[in-house]
């Protein structure tokens, strides 16, 4: 107990370390009662290591029972942190028919950590890839969703060698395995990988959804969306250069424009919904109107939107505080503004403050911006959280959608000019 102890002190936490590895499995079971006492002075990152890597393997059977035996979210916590760290592949690929749904489910996450080749990681050369996967492909069907979900998420970052092992799952079953096979199958491989029956079945289904499919909120956390107050869906995307239309829910466009937000604002592709109370919304990155690399180019497109339908509107709604809008009408464009919180945010500003921006300062109870004594800094501080605001001001804003809403046809995914260019985007397992 006194070197566990000494594990507190960085003055002797090297020596605690030999000795207490020197100790071997004698010391596991003290050590694991230090790291689930939360009022213990040793950090515990500091007994994971020396259960993990300095004791190793001998310590696995042993902490495989705390983890186990764990009841309170805390202890689980603590010792699923140990028990991942082992990185030990043919210990956790035994573990995965534990009884315990939290030794599966930590095994799962263990796997994941030692062999994934997601995000450009070289394979591990010292794992049996085929084995791993056959192990893991069972607990699709787990009766705990949360181990089910787990070996979900660890089969998709195994590479290629999965889609093989998901269409032969797809094909012969079991059947309590195929939905989630199919859910690996598309995020590993996209729609390319998918048979011609599983992408008939797809396109049937968003079919089926779609003769009663309800407008519900499209939120993105990093929002960009044009807006035109038409419901001519197919000459708005002609006008865009949108290309390669695939009917698609909302649930299906909200689910396209989460991914393409979050993995390096994709440019590629875009939804457009079916006409909501009279407006067509175009929902993706290439919409932004203050992006240094688009900005033109949606100015130029709005502009012709409000040109051939009256009103047209893009705008952009970050999730950390910034925000950007254009207003068109008739061809001429009436304001563009940025509040990003960044040096070059006056460059995007045209035209005059509109009046229900300066009606916001009023309700905020500022100096309406526009006035001679109005605080700039008062406003942009105002003006980073607008858009949504706006833009339900103005028509209709994607964040406020819901069943309230009128909706009239099918919305669509098509890829942007930009895709033509630079390539498409990649695929993945989208909800519906």
């Amino acid at each position: 107990m006194d070197a566990i102890k000494a594990l507190a002190d960085p003055d002797l936490r090297e020596a605690a370390r030999d000795s207490l590895a020197a100790r071997g499995s004698a010391a596991v079971g003290p050590l694991l009662e230090e790291l689930l006492d939360e009022t213990s002075p040793v950090r515990p990152w500091d007994i994971e290591f020396v259960l993990a890597k300095r004791i190793g393997p001998a310590a696995f059977d042993e902490v495989t029972t705390a983890l186990a035996a764990a009841t309170e979210e805390e202890s689980r916590r603590r010792v699923s942190r140990v028990f991942t760290a082992f990185r030990a592949v043919g210990l956790y690929v035994n573990a995965l028919s534990h009884p315990a749904a939290e030794v599966r489910s930590s095994a799962a996450y263990g796997i994941q950590n030692a062999c994934s080749v997601a995000f450009g990681r070289e394979p591990n050369p010292d794992v049996d890839y085929p084995v791993v996967i056959d192990a893991l492909t069972p607990l699709l069907a787990d009766p705990d969703p949360y181990v089910a979900q787990r070996a979900e998420w660890a089969l998709t970052m195994l590479g290629p060698g999965v889609v093989e092992r998901m269409r032969a799952v797809r094909v012969h079953g079991p059947a309590n395995l195929r939905s989630r096979a199919l859910t690996v199958l598309t995020a590993v491989g996209g729609e390319e990988a998918l048979s011609p029956a599983d992408r008939a079945s797809v396109e049937r289904l968003i079919r089926i959804k779609s003769l009663d499919d309800q407008a519900q909120p499209l939120d993105t956390c990093f929002t960009s969306w044009i807006a035109v107050a038409s419901g001519d869906q197919q000459g708005i995307m002609e006008l865009l250069g949108l290309y390669e239309t695939r009917p698609a829910t909302f649930a299906l466009g909200l689910s396209v424009g989460l991914h393409d937000s979050h993995d390096g604002a994709e440019h590629g592709r875009v939804y457009v919904t079916p006409e909501v109370d009279g407006w067509t919304l175009v929902l993706g990155p290439w919409c932004n109107p203050g992006d240094p690399e688009r900005a033109e180019d949606v100015l130029r497109v709005v502009t012709e939107l409000s040109r051939r339908y009256g009103r047209a509107q893009a705008y952009y709604s970050g999730e950390y505080g910034d925000s950007g809008w254009l207003v068109a009408e008739n061809g001429n464009i009436l304001r563009r503004f940025r509040a990003s919180g960044k040096q070059d945010d006056a460059e995007y500003t045209l035209g005059e403050p509109l009046p229900e921006e300066r009606a916001a300062c009023v309700e905020e109870g500022i100096t309406p911006v526009g006035d001679a004594d109005a605080d700039e800094e008062e406003w942009r501080e105002l003006a980073a959280y607008l858009a949504s605001q706006l833009a339900e001001q103005l028509g209709v804003s994607p964040l406020e959608l819901g069943p309230h809403n009128t909706v009239r046809g099918v919305g669509a995914v098509a890829l942007t000019p930009y895709a033509r260019e630079h390539g498409r985007p990649n695929t993945g397992a989208y909800a519906i």
